[in-house]
């Protein structure tokens, strides 16, 4: 399964192979470069993402703890 920079970065390289001005091959494989250069970053954050579950978790800022569960959490109860 790919991960959403790398389908990002395939699409780059996809149009790359088509372009034949030469400032917009360099702008482009520097832009590759620098995307390539975030894929060991964005794996992490993507595991920390389903570990949680979607919508749900300690970490989500959109879902507040109930009283209990910080209780839990704060007293490792």
């Amino acid at each position: 399964m790919k991960t959403p920079l790398q389908t990002i970065i395939n699409a780059f390289e996809e149009k790359l192979n088509n372009q034949t001005d030469p400032e917009i091959i360099q702008f482009t494989q520097g832009l590759i470069y620098a995307l390539k250069m975030s894929l060991p970053i964005e794996r992490p954050i993507l595991e920390k993402i389903f570990e949680d579950g979607v919508g749900e978790g300690l970490t989500d800022p959109e879902r507040p703890l109930t009283g209990k569960e910080y209780y839990d959490i704060k007293f490792n109860k």
